[in-house]
């Protein structure tokens, strides 16, 4: 049924990520926004697995126990650490490392994703501004001291202690 589309298709889909990667901000931004949506969302979808499988643990697919098995296997010191796959800890602690990978990604695209935009502009702007050369700033006045007048107004003024 699509299968005379397919070549217009697949290079429709690769011309529109050719313009997602040109570096105009507002797609930078989309970009951007889109990719921390996509995580955020990801991340909250595992935290629900997670919790489907601490009340029903016996749900959890082959693939991820055989996988979690070699992993444990391969690291022996989790073996004490990570709970047994298929026990109701298993999907928290999994989810849980998973998430707490994952977040500081979510924090810089979320900053990102901020900077983005007017900012953007301005950051760019301000970059390209050729350089503000302060002017140096001016000597201190020099002062004369002349010693004999000092010394006389001390010796009018008189000594700490009384004579």
């Amino acid at each position: 049924m699509l299968d005379p589309y397919l070549p217009v298709i697949a290079l429709v889909g690769l011309a529109l990520l050719a313009v997602l990667c040109l570096p105009f901000a507002r797609l930078q931004k989309l970009v951007l926004e889109l990719s921390a949506w996509g995580l955020r969302l990801a991340l909250l979808a595992l935290l629900g697995a997670a919790v489907y499988l601490w009340f029903q643990p016996a749900n959890l697919p082959a693939e991820v126990a055989d996988t979690s098995n070699a992993f444990l296997n391969a690291c022996p010191r989790l073996k004490g650490v990570v709970p047994e796959p298929g026990t109701p800890y298993f999907g928290a602690c999994a989810a849980a490392f998973v998430v707490a990978v994952l977040l500081p990604v979510l924090a810089a695209l979320d900053v990102s994703r901020k900077l983005a935009g007017w900012r953007l502009r301005r950051l760019r702007a301000l970059a390209a501004a050729p350089p503000v050369v302060a002017a140096p700033p001016a000597p201190a006045p020099v002062y004369r001291v002349n010693r004999r007048a000092a010394a006389d107004t001390l010796a009018e003024a008189g000594g700490r202690r009384p004579s």
